[in-house]
């Protein structure tokens, strides 16, 4: 059966996952009370689903119930979701986009010399831009980032020189068991002087529990694998 999460305590029994990591990193950052935020479970955490103003993330395991999840996601209806790819067969649902899920899995010392926690907002939205992340408006952009920024649900890191933002990367869900990186940006000038292995490792070494990622395509995998993460699944995105 799934219910309405109202008590942000039904999520604790929920594994780390990256899903889960949004999925919790979501409810603490808006909890139970808002409109546009409402989170579900099944049966003790086979399965839970967050939407967030139409965009969804699921996460089940295999003992899941998919035929009933299926009918639930047509009834509350979503504008684009993501969740893991073999979960979106099972959901016999049709994948937009897929690509790698890599887990951090290095023990070596990061340097942290010269990271920033924290950077112009305007600055870090224009290089993701420039970097081709669909990232809608500038205000719907910081009201959600800041929001988790501002409940420690997210972290922000960045490297600048004296000619300014050099390259950035987030713990974009920062959840109750894991931690879910991305928005890895490097100004192209910039590019191959090791700055954007620097921040995700950093975020990585001092991420909440176990550590991953979700690679924009497959090529970035052996990137990632260099800064110490493996593959360990694939993600989908799935539009309504």
């Amino acid at each position: 059966m799934i219910t309405l999460v109202s008590d942000g305590k039904a999520l604790d029994v929920l594994p780390a996952d990256p899903f889960c990591a949004r999925i919790t990193a979501l409810f603490d950052t808006y909890g139970a009370d808002c409109d546009f935020a409402l989170f579900w479970i099944q049966d003790e955490g086979r399965a839970a689903i967050s939407r967030i103003d139409g965009a969804a993330t699921v996460y089940a395991d295999e003992n899941a119930d998919y035929e009933e999840l299926s009918e639930f996601l047509k009834a509350i209806g979503y504008s684009d979701m993501i969740c893991n790819k073999t979960a979106a067969e099972n959901l016999k649902l049709e994948i937009d986009d897929s690509s790698f899920i890599v887990k951090y899995n290095d023990s070596r010392s990061v340097d942290e010399s010269g990271i920033l926690k924290d950077y112009d907002k305007k600055e870090i939205y224009a290089l993701l831009c420039s970097c081709g992340f669909s990232m809608g408006s500038y205000g719907a952009f910081l009201a959600d980032f800041c929001s988790r920024l501002n409940k420690k649900t997210a972290f922000l890191s960045a490297i600048a020189d004296d000619d300014g933002l050099c390259a950035c990367a987030s713990a974009l869900f920062s959840g109750r068991k894991s931690t879910l990186l991305g928005a890895v940006a490097t100004k192209k000038e910039k590019r191959g002087r090791g700055y954007a292995e620097k921040l995700v490792r950093c975020l990585a070494k001092n991420g909440r529990g176990e550590i991953y990622l979700f690679c924009r395509n497959d090529s970035l995998a052996g990137f990632y694998e260099k800064c110490g993460f493996e593959i360990c699944g694939c993600w989908a995105a799935v539009k309504k």
